[in-house]
């Protein structure tokens, strides 16, 4: 019987626990800066089918990282030593990547350069390793990859819909830009950092501008936006009525996941655990967002044809005074009150079931149900328990506050020319 369960080259003398721990630092540090930077250009970004691939991208980083992170505190990393850049080249790296200017040049930099480099750097991992005492890395490495492989195969498939719509002159200042790119990673010795370092080539470089998150949310050519909730509509007053709108409510949620991804990028000083959290609620709206709009294409609906609500990012972004009476809004206004029953979301989930007998629609509002009840426990944790120190009464309070100004901004939305109601109940 073969030892040690099959694991071949089990003399093989590896990496020491330092040098292990330093590999995936720089990892992790492109992971968590990518995140950041897929978190503001999931904003910036007006193609729609990118935009929801960056909520779901960013999350799995975020992922990605907090393992990295656990990993390297097992290796002997300190938490506090884990969290900072281990290279000033990879810094100047992910600056570049978030100021991309389009599209196209955000896809060129994650799928051609960035992500390629990050898997090449586990691949190299996974071979030096010792197989029996990193064994643990090993298979956290193994799982990642699938993960990471996947990203680049819908990256670069992406990437050449969008070449194929370029300009000759877009062309070529892709190829200078995923250069310039590529030559900081050369520079810095690649992402394992054990290769020859060396100056960056001045010659390949590239005037960039500075990132900045928009004020409104934008939408490809395919859409036409609202700020008012339900602009135009009118419900009947009956079942149907209700499940047209809950339909609405779950297509309309990609908002949120831009108001989400403008908290992850713009907090400040919080903890590691915060960004966790958030990104993964982020893709959890950006999933509830693709519930509402599987449920439309299934049923037939024409999707770009319905106003894109962009109203939640909007008053986010201009309302509220910082991102924690942005996050009391949603998680506790909305999400926390969602778990009353009845109404709530359980009872949304009883009339898909027991009403309206719509099995799709009823799978994606218990899931749907079970998220909402993740999100009130990041309410719990992050607004009432963090910023009020766990007075129930206060957090409450500051959550109407959110309630009113969130009223008002509708009444001016209105009042610009917007129609239809901005319904609580249901959504967003």
């Amino acid at each position: 019987m073969h030892p040690f369960m099959g694991i071949e080259e089990w003399d093989k003398i590896g990496m020491s626990v330092a040098e292990s721990a330093g590999r995936l630092q720089r990892i992790a540090y492109l992971d968590r800066q990518l995140a950041m930077i897929e978190a503001g250009h999931m904003i910036a970004r007006a193609e729609y089918e990118i935009k929801g691939a960056l909520g779901r991208i960013l999350w799995q980083d975020s992922v990605h990282c907090d393992q990295l992170r656990e990993r390297c505190r097992q290796l002997r990393m300190s938490s506090v030593a884990f969290d900072k850049c281990p290279d000033p080249l990879l810094e100047q790296l992910t600056q570049l990547v978030l100021e991309s200017g389009s599209a196209l040049l955000l896809l060129g930099a994650l799928f051609e350069v960035v992500k390629p480099a990050q898997l090449k750097a586990i691949e190299d991992y996974m071979q030096r390793a010792q197989p029996i005492v990193d064994e643990p890395t090993i298979a956290l490495l193994r799982h990642q990859r699938l993960d990471r492989e996947a990203q680049i195969e819908w990256g670069i498939a992406a990437l050449a819909e969008l070449k194929q719509g370029a300009t000759e002159e877009e062309l070529r200042q892709l190829a200078r830009w995923t250069a310039h790119l590529q030559d900081l990673v050369q520079a810095a010795g690649e992402v394992t950092g054990a290769g020859p370092r060396r100056e960056p080539d001045s010659l390949l470089a590239v005037v960039t501008s500075p990132f900045q998150v928009p004020k409104s949310s934008p939408r490809d050519s395919r859409f036409t936006t609202s700020v008012r909730k339900f602009a135009g509509m009118t419900f009947e007053d009956s079942d149907a009525g209700r499940f047209e709108a809950m339909l609405l409510h779950r297509y309309y949620e990609m908002t949120t996941a831009e108001a989400l991804a403008y908290i992850y990028f713009t907090a400040e000083d919080k903890p590691w655990a915060f960004y966790c959290d958030v990104a993964r609620h982020i893709w959890d709206e950006t999933r509830h967002s693709w519930f509402g709009e599987a449920a439309l294409r299934a049923r037939g609906r024409d999707v770009y044809a319905i106003p894109s609500w962009i109203g939640f990012y909007e008053m986010c972004r201009n309302v509220f005074d910082d991102i924690d009476e942005a996050y009391t809004h949603l998680t506790i206004a909305i999400e926390k009150a969602a778990m009353k029953y009845p109404p709530g979301k359980r009872e949304e989930w009883e009339f898909c079931r027991d009403t309206v007998k719509e099995p799709l629609m009823t799978t994606f509002q218990d899931f749907d149900w079970a998220d909402e009840v993740v999100h009130a426990g990041f309410g719990q944790k992050w607004i009432i328990d963090g910023v009020h120190r766990g007075d129930q009464e206060k957090a409450q309070q500051a959550a109407a506050v959110t309630q009113e100004k969130r009223e008002r901004f509708m009444e001016r939305a209105a009042q610009a020319g917007g129609s239809g109601a901005d319904r609580f109940a249901g959504g967003y």
